[in-house]
Formats: structure tokens, C-alpha cells, sequence
């Protein structure tokens, strides 16, 4: 009997034991001879490997193929980092694969950083205030909204605008203006002809779209000046990058529209933990500390070290610069898309932020695999064995984020 993933299936290879779904219920019988239209039905249904009879195709290319002993090493600390999640869920099953396979290339690996000392704990005691309250009372005051989004909001706001009056509003920034002329020509949207305006990006791109992503890239030029013994801020923006760009490409997966706006959602969605690590640091410190202590999740830990977690402080952010409200859903609601008014492109949000975790694409501190809600995932209708390509496309356009950005900085 041989273990055979979805994508390795083929015609005539024979089942060794029955395949049922999540539900189990029976999809194929043992002893099925495997027909095209089955391996269409397993796919479909997120059965993402099967036992056969005999020998299957190798799972892992010759480049990749590594010691066996070493291969269960990564197997055993990629579990560590998946220890609050489901590992017999289709869809973490398939995600757990592949983090093994890409760690067992020398990808996503983690660095774990050093707990630092801090404060004695009755010092932190009387550190330990309702950051929310804080930012509420103005004791700390959030940064002010980039004056260009207010104007693209307000141009956007217009239903009389045009393209032209947008492109304006965008070429008052050069960088951002070269930044989205770059993005327009990259594989990121894929127009076989070059695009050598703004006027005309807007145009075929869309208004909103391009008024969404200037609302993006302005965005996380905000916050500067995060100590790198706190944060590594670029591993915190390719994690951001990642994130938004797996949102899209799942909500074009879900034939969804304004799909832009699902990746400013992507991008922005740890926006609250930069006001932590800019306003808050002796906080963030012990809350980085505490994760490393406890093995929980950031996620877990924000109450107790903040009194608030980082979405609610996201969603103060938001509130504070006027931007849509379905941002503020998907950005607030990104770890529990039930609550949500959109639920639908909140767990989008929710499955990038997990999958870019899973694949170590950057960090914003966190250093375990958040759990799935698994009830908002099956609405989602999407299958796992998307995962390897999502992923694929994912790096790739990673990619052209990273190499734009170094350009601009250099």
C-alpha cells in the first residue's frame, strides 16, 4: 500500500481502502480503478491523498529529496508550529504537507527570537492598562490618515469622478505613482500590453481598484521607526504582502468582485499589532516573551498583556481614518470571520493570514499556525488541493512586491 496525494493520482492506479469526505460519507469504493472523473471528484470534495495498491509516484522532486531521518525532524517541528490546529482537517492536512515539503527545500523555515528580560512582574502589573482605553482617552494619539487618501477617498466618494481625476490625485506622490505604474505592468495583474499612465491603469485596472491599492501602499508607509530588536519590520511586510495577495487570489477563485479590496484587507489585517509595536513596546516585549513561554498564540495572549487584542485596536484605526466599512470587517474580524457582517471575505482574510503562517511567508511575530474555523472554511466551498497553487502564484507575485519595494528604497 502506498500513501498517493491528489495531484500525483493516475488513471488505473487502484484504491487500497475506501475514500470517504470530511462528512464521512463514501465517495469511492476499495478496489476502485481510478478514472479520470474519480480523480475530478476527489479534488472537488478536498481529499487531498488516497492509498493505493502497489507503488505511487514520488510525492517530493529529486532537488528536494533529503535524508529520511532529517525529513522526520522537519515533520516533528512542523507539528510544533501546527499544535493549535487540526492536523486531521482536509484542508490543514494539505497545508501541513506542504509546509513540510517547502521547509524540506530550505523554505519558510522559522527563527525563534530570544526571550529578553523583562520588566519585574510588579512593573508590569501597573503596565498592564486597556490599551484600547488609552488610544479612547487620546493618552496616545493614532497617526493621522496620509492627506492622499483622504483626497483619493474623496474622489472615490464622487460618483462623477473620472479616471483623469484620480490619476491626478496620484501623481501628487512620484513614488506611489511609480510604485502602481510598476505593480500595473507585473505579472500581479498580467495585461499583455504595457500601461505607461496612471490615467490609463485607472482606466483598465478600475477607479476603486487603483484608489484601493494607493489606500494600501500609503498605508503601510505610516508607521517607521520600530526598533528591529522588537520586530524585523520587512519579514513584517512580506507576511502583510503575502497575506493580501493569497486574499486575492482566493476571492478570484470565488469568482468574487472588487478583489483589490480583498487584498488592501489582506495587507492591513495585522495593523494593529504595528500600533503595539510602535506606541506600546515594553508591552510588545513581554507579550513576544509570554508566546515564547506559554506556546500559545499571540493571538491568545494580547488580552492579558493588553486588555484588547490587535483587531480591535485595527478596527480603532479604521474607525479613526473613515475607511470602508467592509475593511473594518475583514481587518477586525480576521481570526473569528462569524462575526463578521461579511463573513465570506472576512475568512478569506482569515485563510490567507493562516496559510501565509503555515508557509513562513514573513512574520508579524507570530510563530505558530493560527486554528481554522472550520464551519466558515466549508462555506467557503474552495477545495485543498487549491493550496499548491495558490500558493505557486502567491510567490511568484510576492516577488514583484519585494523587488518594487527594494527599488524604491534604493
Amino acid at each position: 500500500m502506498t500513501t498517493v496525494h491528489t495531484d500525483h493520482i493516475e488513471e488505473g492506479m487502484l484504491l487500497s481502502d475506501e475514500v470517504k469526505d470530511v462528512k464521512g460519507r463514501l465517495l469511492l469504493k476499495k478496489g476502485q480503478e481510478i478514472e479520470s472523473k474519480h480523480i475530478k471528484i476527489l479534488k472537488m470534495w478536498g481529499i487531498t491523498e488516497v492509498n493505493i495498491i502497489g507503488e505511487g509516484s514520488a510525492e517530493i522532486d529529486p532537488d528536494s529529496v533529503i535524508d529520511p531521518q532529517r525529513m522526520e525532524e522537519i515533520t516533528e517541528e512542523t507539528k510544533l508550529d501546527f499544535r493549535h490546529t487540526d492536523l486531521e482537517h482536509p484542508a490543514i492536512k494539505e497545508l501541513f504537507r506542504l509546509a513540510v515539503l517547502s521547509r524540506a527545500k530550505g523554505n519558510g523555515t522559522k527563527e525563534y527570537p530570544p526571550a529578553t528580560p523583562t520588566e519585574p512582574e510588579g512593573s508590569l502589573a501597573e503596565l498592564r492598562p486597556d490599551v484600547r482605553k488609552k488610544i479612547m482617552q487620546q493618552d496616545v494619539r493614532l497617526p493621522e490618515l496620509p492627506s492622499i487618501v483622504v483626497d483619493l477617498n474623496e474622489i472615490m466618494d464622487d460618483p462623477l469622478s473620472s479616471a483623469d481625476d484620480i490619476a491626478q490625485i496620484v501623481s501628487k506622490s512620484p513614488s506611489l505613482a511609480t510604485v502602481l505604474l510598476k505593480l500595473a505592468n507585473s505579472s500581479f495583474f498580467g495585461f499583455p500590453s504595457k500601461i505607461d499612465s496612471i490615467s490609463r491603469a485607472v482606466t483598465i485596472i478600475g477607479t476603486r481598484e487603483i484608489g484601493t491599492l494607493a489606500l494600501g501602499i500609503s498605508v503601510m508607509t505610516v508607521f517607521e521607526g520600530i526598533p528591529e530588536t522588537l520586530i524585523n519590520m520587512k519579514q513584517f511586510l512580506r507576511h502583510c504582502f503575502a497575506c493580501g495577495i493569497i486574499s486575492r487570489i482566493l476571492a478570484a477563485q470565488k469568482d468574487l468582485p472588487q478583489t483589490e479590496q480583498i487584498f488592501v484587507s489582506g495587507l492591513l489585517h495585522d495593523i494593529g499589532r504595528v500600533i503595539v509595536y510602535k506606541y506600546f513596546p515594553m508591552h510588545a516585549n513581554s507579550l513576544l516573551n509570554r508566546t515564547i513561554e506559554s506556546g500559545n498564540l499571540l493571538y491568545q495572549e494580547e488580552r492579558n498583556v493588553l486588555g484588547c487584542r490587535h483587531t480591535d485596536l485595527g478596527r480603532l484605526l479604521l474607525k479613526k481614518w473613515k475607511l470602508p466599512s467592509i475593511l473594518e470587517n475583514n481587518i477586525s474580524c480576521h481570526h473569528n470571520p462569524s462575526t463578521g457582517n461579511d463573513p465570506v471575505q472576512a475568512t478569506i482574510v482569515h485563510m490567507a493570514d493562516i496559510i501565509s503562517n503555515s508557509l513562513g511567508l514573513g512574520s508579524s511575530g507570530e510563530t505558530l499556525v493560527p486554528p481554522l474555523d472550520y464551519r466558515f472554511w466549508d462555506n467557503l466551498e474552495l477545495s485543498p488541493s487549491c493550496f499548491s497553487i495558490v500558493i505557486r502564484q502567491a510567490t511568484d507575485q510576492l516577488s514583484v512586491f519585494e523587488t518594487i519595494f527594494e527599488q524604491q528604497k534604493s
